[in-house]
């Protein structure tokens, strides 16, 4: 159990950061992108919101190596989902776009990856539960999961307000909706938490 709490605790300290770090170059300084000339600037940072990506899959890779048997097929499961939809989202929108249905451009890309991590991390939430665990896919020891989404809430609006001269009016609204929709997920969180407690407390009555 010690061993465990050790690994999610080392998962949240490596996970949570990078993340920051992606969210906040791709709102702060990818805007700035038309306004390099230099070539190998520009290709610097292009490729600069790579690097907390691989710091966040290090991350995921440990803590599925440190798990127990159960828990990596948890995170398999998850994975698999995750694979399944997002190639079969992909293969849709290549035939459409190949028929003329609808347009693509290469920017497109860049929804690949964040979906793959949100689909898994519903994809391993339902294998936990499935399983008989709890749907809570970063901790369940060490800071409570609303607590960290608060967090990340709050510094993706401090982002959204120190960017807001240089973002445009939909990046702007999509830092919101995402401070907005992470606070709403946080009190679900918190209120099915406390009925979970009041139950526990009620039945050892």
């Amino acid at each position: 159990m010690d061993n465990t709490r050790s690994i999610h605790k080392r998962y949240q300290r490596e996970f949570w950061p990078a993340m920051l770090a992606y969210v906040a170059i791709m709102f702060l300084l990818w805007p700035l992108l038309p306004r390099v000339h230099s070539e190998l600037l520009k290709i610097a940072l292009a490729l600069l919101p790579v690097l907390p990506v691989l710091f966040v899959v290090r991350a995921m890779v440990r803590l599925v190596l440190g798990s127990d048997e159960l828990e990596q097929r948890i995170h398999l499961i998850g994975l698999a989902i995750a694979a399944t939809v997002v190639s079969t989202l992909s293969l849709v929108g290549g035939f459409l776009a190949a028929a003329g249905v609808i347009r693509l451009d290469g920017a497109i890309l860049l929804w690949v990856w964040p979906t793959l991590v949100l689909v898994y991390a519903a994809g391993r939430g339902w294998a936990s539960r499935r399983y008989g665990g709890g749907s809570d896919v970063v901790c369940n020891n060490g800071i409570a999961l609303y607590w960290q989404l608060l967090l990340v809430a709050l510094v993706i609006a401090a982002i959204a307000g120190l960017g807001r001269d240089q973002m445009s009016g939909a990046q702007l609204a999509m830092l919101c909706g995402m401070s907005s929709v992470l606070v709403a997920w946080a009190l679900v969180l918190a209120i099915l938490r406390r009925r979970k407690r009041q139950r526990g407390e009620h039945e050892a009555l």
